[in-house]
């Protein structure tokens, strides 16, 4: 790369907030615009992760996560399994899913129950081991129950 100027990946965005100006299309378009060449769009429940899903299927250098905060682990694991149930790796590769996550424990704000934020965050890990996809952690006030 020598001379050359660097690139970027944004390995952690929530662009389908609606606050953001010009939506998620042109986030993604300003991130490009300014040598981001990848971008990773994190689910957070069951609506998040549709559209990151629906983001990523729209741009060739977008990829989706599916996951469960620990803010909404109180929604339950199963909501967002679906996306993932029984996929094989060409499924993961064609639905752009590169990741479990934006998943863990946040013991600041206790939005869940502490022991359901620990049995959602066990069943994602398992689910990124089972179908060997990277996990995105999150965790507050929570290091030493985190690992």
């Amino acid at each position: 790369m020598s001379g050359s100027a660097p690139t970027w990946v944004d390995t952690h965005c929530h662009v389908y907030d609606e606050r953001t100006p010009g939506g998620a299309d042109g986030s993604i378009a300003n991130a490009l615009a300014h040598d981001v060449t990848k971008v990773i769009v994190i689910g957070t429940d069951a609506d998040t992760t549709r559209l990151a899903l629906d983001i990523a299927a729209r741009h060739h250098n977008v990829w989706a996560t599916v996951g469960l905060h620990p803010h909404d682990a109180k929604l339950g694991f199963d909501t967002i399994a679906p996306y993932v149930s029984g996929a094989s790796p060409d499924d993961l590769r064609s639905k752009r899913i590169v990741a479990i996550g934006e998943c863990g424990l946040d013991f600041y704000y206790d939005h869940s129950d502490r022991d359901v934020q620990r049995a959602v965050f066990a069943q994602q890990i398992a689910l990124a081991k089972q179908l060997d996809l990277t996990l995105v952690i999150h965790t507050r006030n929570a290091w030493p129950d985190t690992f």
